[in-house]
């Protein structure tokens, strides 16, 4: 009986350390995602990032087509609609950007 007590806990501290050092593997890593291609071809410019985690996370989507970041903010709170909050637009590369507010979000049907 103190042999398998002794396995369990050992088995136990096991997962614990595992289950550690995944959310420190993880905890704080930014996200970057690219779509490799589309059958469509419509949104095969854009790329994603997502910043931070939990309520306060963010999330970046830049459209290759019109040289554009879409930024939406605190997308872990609230309902499942989220806006965009601002944007910025990229003339070129080296010269200023431009930070625009988005328009306000629709209401969901």
């Amino acid at each position: 009986m103190t042999h398998l007590r002794s396995v369990v806990r050992d088995l136990a501290l096991v997962c614990l350390a595992v289950a550690v050092g995944w959310w420190w593997h993880g905890a704080g890593r930014t996200v970057l995602a690219q779509r490799s291609g589309s059958s469509s071809g419509a949104d095969s410019g854009l790329a994603f990032q997502i910043n931070g985690s939990g309520p306060d996370a963010s999330l970046a989507v830049y459209n290759s087509a019109n040289r554009t970041v879409y930024v939406y903010q605190r997308i872990g709170a609230g309902n499942s609609r989220i806006s965009c909050d601002h944007s910025f637009r990229i003339a070129n590369p080296g010269t200023a950007i431009l930070r625009e507010n988005c328009p306000a979000g629709e209401l969901a049907p």
